[in-house]
């Protein structure tokens, strides 16, 4: 197998290393209509579902093979180091990037968290880049900077 470190990482792929980080705990079904009993990332969704780390979409959806957006990535790591016990107090100001004001409302606060955290940084032409995919190398670089701490 290949790392491919260009192509995008899925929403499911990111709870699914969460998961084995945490030796593959099980919850009850989330839910979500898009995530069936024996698909491969089944159990770490039901479990990040069931411990706040991941929401849904409204539509009770979960879109596991879905591309994960930056602003994902922070919301989905801000919620599992409250998992973990650890702190989320710290901020960023992102009025400092020439697009932070495009931030959605729903993850500001975990966006302004992960980069103060050194996770989540600036890219080429000082942006955020919120809604932008996060590739394979983007994520290894993020979970490698997140364990350090």
């Amino acid at each position: 197998r290949e790392f491919s470190p260009n192509l995008t990482t899925t929403r499911g792929m990111i709870v699914s290393i969460l998961n084995r980080l945490e030796d593959g705990p099980t919850a009850e079904a989330a839910g979500v209509t898009d995530v069936a009993d024996g698909d491969w990332y089944a159990d770490a969704v039901n479990w990040a579902a069931s411990e706040g780390i991941v929401a849904g979409y409204e539509d009770n959806t979960f879109r596991p093979n879905d591309p994960i957006t930056r602003e994902q990535l922070a919301s989905i790591l801000y919620h599992y180091t409250e998992y973990k016990g650890g702190d989320v107090t710290a901020r960023a100001d992102l009025s400092t990037f020439a697009d932070g004001d495009s931030v959605a409302d729903w993850s500001r606060e975990t966006v302004e968290w992960a980069n103060a955290e050194g996770l989540v940084k600036g890219q080429p032409g000082n942006l955020i880049d919120p809604q932008g995919q996060a590739t394979r190398a983007q994520v290894a670089a993020i979970f490698a900077r997140y364990l350090e701490n």
